[in-house]
C-alpha cells in the first residue's frame, strides 16, 4: 500500500544542472512518502476496502536516524490521509540521541497538534527523547508495565569543555534544558498538574533532589512532591511532616506512579484494546507503518553527509573552470541534494529550505553560464546557499532558548570547518586539474569567435615577443572564463586569467608569461583601486551597525546601513579582484551570523540590556515566598494586578510586589482585586467588583 502527498512544489531552475537535480530531489521526496508497506492489526474483510483511521510507529531502542525518519513519515503521511498516530515506545530512547534531530521530532509532533491525534504507547524502559516525545504527546499509556523518565540530554562538545572549566555550567544547562520543556509542556491541550510538571523537571535535571511527603496542613493531610527548599518553608509554615521518601535522581517513574501523578492515563493490556476501548476505532483500520527501503537508506545518508557537502561545493567551484555545463556541476548538484535530502528525512529540513537551496543553484548558475562578471547573481547564489544549508541543520530560524543556541552554534562551527575544507580542496583541485591528463582536457578554453587567428607562443622567437608585452594594457577579443583570447597591437593571443571572469571588451593587462601560459587580470586604473584597508573598515562598520541594531530600537534603520555597508564592502572587494571579493563574502557570511548571535547573548547582562529587558524578580523583592508568616497580613486587603492572572500571576498589594493566584477565573492586567484567603505559601485573590456583588447578595 503506497501512499503519496498530495502537493509537491515546482522548484525551477534556470541550468540543466539545478534542473535536472531539483526534479530528481522531488522524485526522491515521492519515494519517501510511499514509504513502505503497512501492515494490518487486523486482516480486514475481503470486500472491504482498507480505510486507514490510525498508523502505528513502532520504536525500539535509540532515536536514530532511521527511526526518527520512521516518526517523521508517519507524521507527514497522518497529516495528509487525515488519521492518528501512535508511537509504540518499547524499551526506547537513550542520552546519546542528537540533540537536533530529537528537537525537529518534537516540533513535528508540536506542529500537527490540533491536525493529527498523538498517542504514546510505553512498554519496558523508556528514557531520553522518547520519554521526551511521549510527555508532547495528546496522551500516554503503558502497555502492561515500564517505566518512564531520565530525559537529561548528553553535552555537546563545548558544553563538555564548559564543564570542565566552570563548575556551575552543568547546572545551567539542567536549568536551561528544564526550562525549555517546561514551555514545551505547557503549550500541551491537556495540561499536567503542578505535581507532575515538577517530576518533568526532575527528569530533566538530575541535581535536583525532589521529596515525596505526606503533609498536614490545617487539619487537612495531602500528598506533595517538592524540593529541599519548599520542604523547609512547609516545615517553617507550621506544617507537620508526617512521611517523606527522596525521588530517584534523575526521576524514573513506574507505570503506577506516573499514572498517579496523572502524567500517564493508565495501563491497557493489548493495541487493540487501545484502539477500540480508549481511541474508538475499529481495530481493521489501524495498520503498523514498516520501515522500507528510504528509512534504511538514511543511515549511510548520515554517514557520508559531510563528504556529499565538501565534494558537493567543490565540484561546483569546479564547474567554474570548466566550459559549459559539465559533469562536476551535476555530480556537485546530486551531492548536495543529497545532503538536504537526509535533513528533510530526519526533520530539520522543509520546503522552504529545500526550494532556498535551488534558488541559490540557480543564481550561481545565472552568474556562471548567462551573465557572467555581474556578481550580483553570485552573491545573492551564495548568501541562499549559505542560508539554506544553515536553516536545513535546525528547525527554527532565530533562537529563542538556550538550547537552541548552542545548536546555532555548533551548525555554525560546522559550517565553517565545511568551507574551510571546501577552500582547501577547491584550490588544490584547480591547480592540479589542468596537470592531470584526460581531465586537463576539461579545462579547455571555449572556442574564440571568428576573427584573426591567435598568435600561440610555440617557438622561442614568439615566446621572446610575448614576454616583452608583460605589463602591457589589451583588449579582451572574446569572454575570458577564465581562458579565451585578447587583442595587442592587432594580434590575438590566447591566455587566461587568474580565476576570475572577464566579459569581452574589457581592458585587462598582461602580469606574467609561463612558457606556453600568458596571466591577464583585469586593468583597473590605480585611482580606482580602493584600498583594503578601507574595505576592512566598511566591512566592520557594518558589522557594527548590524550589532548596534540589536541594542538600539532603529525601527531597521541600523539594519539597512549595515545591510549597505555589508554590501558595499563585497561589491568594492570584487573590483578590485575575484578572490578578495570571495574572501570578503565569505568572511561576511560567517562573521556577521556570529556577531549577531554574540550580541544577543551579551545583551542581557549590559545596563541597557538589563533595563530594556524584562526580567525575573529578585527575591528580596517578592513578598510571599513559600514559608513568609508576613503573607497573612495581606488577608482582606486591595490591591491592583501587575500582570494577567490565568489564574496566577503578580499583583502590587499593599506596595509589595506579591505572587498570587484566582480561584480558576480569569482576571486582566490593570482589574482591582482582593485578597481572600492567605497563607503561609499561597495568597488567593478576587475580582473586587464579584467580592462586592457576593457581599450584597
Amino acid at each position: 500500500m503506497c501512499y503519496t502527498v498530495s502537493v509537491i512544489p515546482r522548484l525551477a531552475s534556470q541550468s540543466v544542472a539545478s534542473g535536472f537535480w531539483s526534479w530528481l530531489f522531488v522524485g526522491l521526496m515521492l519515494a519517501a512518502s510511499c514509504g513502505g508497506n503497512l501492515k494490518p492489526m487486523q486482516e480486514p474483510a475481503p470486500d472491504a476496502a482498507p480505510r486507514v483511521q490510525l498508523l502505528i510507529v513502532p520504536v525500539t531502542g535509540v532515536l536514530g536516524t532511521q527511526e526518527l525518519a520512521l516518526c517523521h513519515r508517519a507524521l507527514r503521511q497522518a497529516e495528509q490521509e487525515g488519521c492518528n498516530v501512535v508511537f509504540r515506545f518499547e524499551d526506547a530512547g537513550g542520552d546519546s540521541e542528537s540533540r537536533s534531530d530529537v528537537q525537529a521530532l518534537l516540533d513535528h509532533i508540536e506542529g500537527v497538534r490540533g491536525k493529527v491525534g498523538t498517542t504514546a504507547v510505553l512498554r519496558g524502559k523508556v528514557r531520553g527523547g522518547a520519554a521526551y516525545a511521549a510527555l508532547l504527546c495528546d496522551q500516554a499509556w503503558f502497555l502492561r508495565g515500564g517505566d518512564i523518565g531520565s530525559i537529561t540530554p548528553m553535552p555537546t562538545f563545548d558544553e563538555q569543555i564548559a564543564e570542565w572549566t566552570d563548575d556551575s555550567a552543568a547546572g545551567r544547562r539542567f536549568r536551561a534544558f528544564g526550562a525549555e520543556m517546561k514551555e514545551r509542556l505547557q503549550r500541551r491541550a491537556q495540561k499536567l498538574t503542578a505535581e507532575a510538571a515538577r517530576l518533568c523537571e526532575g527528569m530533566v535535571d538530575p541535581s535536583l533532589q525532589l521529596v515525596r511527603v505526606r503533609v498536614r496542613e490545617r487539619g487537612l493531610e495531602a500528598e506533595r512532591v517538592v524540593d529541599q527548599k519548599e520542604l523547609t518553608g512547609l516545615q517553617g509554615a507550621g506544617a507537620t511532616i508526617l512521611d517523606q521518601a527522596e525521588v530517584t535522581r534523575p526521576v524514573v517513574l513506574g507505570d503506577k506512579e506516573a499514572e498517579a501523578a496523572r502524567i500517564t492515563s493508565g495501563t491497557v493490556q493489548s493495541l487493540e484494546q487501545l484502539c477500540a476501548d480508549v481511541l474508538g476505532i475499529d481495530p481493521k483500520e489501524c495498520f503498523e507503518l514498516e520501515y522500507a527501503w528510504i528509512e534504511r537508506m538514511v543511515a549511510w545518508l548520515e554517514l557520508f553527509q559531510p563528504a556529499f557537502l565538501v565534494l558537493g561545493l567543490v565540484l561546483l567551484v569546479l564547474e567554474i573552470k570548466t566550459p559549459g555545463v559539465g559533469l562536476p556541476g551535476l555530480f556537485g548538484t546530486a551531492f548536495l541534494a543529497l545532503a538536504l535530502f537526509y535533513n528533510w528525512l530526519v526533520g530539520l529540513a522543509e520546503i522552504p529550505e529545500i526550494a532556498l537551496f535551488f534558488l541559490g543553484i540557480a543564481s550561481l548558475a545565472t552568474e556562471i553560464f548567462l551573465m557572467p562578471g555581474v556578481v550580483v547573481f553570485g552573491a545573492i547564489g551564495f548568501v541562499f546557499l549559505v542560508a539554506s544549508l544553515v536553516l536545513s541543520r535546525q528547525t527554527f530560524v532565530l533562537p529563542d532558548t538556550v538550547s537552541q543556541q548552542e545548536i546555532l552554534f555548533h551548525n555554525l562551527l560546522q559550517l565553517t570547518g565545511l568551507f574551510v575544507a571546501v577552500i582547501v580542496f577547491a584550490s588544490l583541485l584547480w591547480r592540479l586539474l589542468p596537470r592531470i591528463p584526460v581531465l586537463n582536457r576539461l579545462c579547455l578554453p571555449p572556442q574564440p569567435s571568428p576573427g584573426p587567428a591567435a598568435v600561440r607562443p610555440s617557438d622561442p622567437a614568439a615566446q621572446q615577443q610575448i614576454a616583452a608585452l608583460v605589463g602591457q594594457t589589451a583588449r579582451a577579443a572574446t569572454v575570458l572564463r577564465p581562458s579565451g583570447a585578447v587583442e595587442v597591437g592587432g594580434e590575438r593571443y590566447d591566455v587566461v586569467t587568474e580565476g576570475e571572469f572577464v566579459e569581452a571588451g574589457a581592458l585587462v593587462r598582461i602580469v606574467a608569461v609561463h612558457g606556453n601560459r600568458i596571466v591577464v587580470e583585469r586593468a583597473i586604473m590605480d585611482a580606482q583601486r580602493g584600498s583594503v584597508g578601507v574595505l576592512l573598515l566598511i566591512a566592520v562598520l557594518g558589522v557594527v551597525l548590524l550589532v548596534a541594531e540589536v541594542f538600539f530600537v532603529s525601527f531597521g534603520v541600523l539594519m539597512v546601513m549595515s545591510g549597505g555597508a555589508l554590501v558595499t564592502a563585497v561589491f568594492l572587494a570584487f573590483q578590485e579582484s575575484q578572490t578578495l571579493g570571495i574572501a570578503f563574502l565569505i568572511g561576511e557570511a560567517i562573521v556577521a551570523p556570529i556577531a549577531l548571535w554574540q550580541a544577543f547573548r551579551i545583551m542581557p547582562r549590559t545596563r541597557l540590556g538589563r533595563a530594556l529587558m524584562l526580567e525575573g524578580m529578585k527575591r528580596e523583592e517578592v513578598l510571599g515566598a513559600v514559608g513568609d508568616p508576613s503573607m497573612v497580613s495581606l488577608l482582606h486587603k486591595r490591591g491592583v494586578a501587575l500582570s494577567p492572572l490565568r489564574p496566577a500571576g503578580f499583583a502590587r498589594i499593599d506596595g509589595h510586589r506579591v505572587d498570587v493566584q484566582t480561584r480558576g477565573e480569569m482576571i486582566e492586567q490593570g482589574s482591582e482585586i482582593e485578597v481572600f484567603e492567605a497563607n503561609a505559601n499561597r495568597v488567593i485573590v478576587r475580582l473586587v467588583a464579584a467580592s462586592a456583588k457576593s457581599a450584597n447578595s
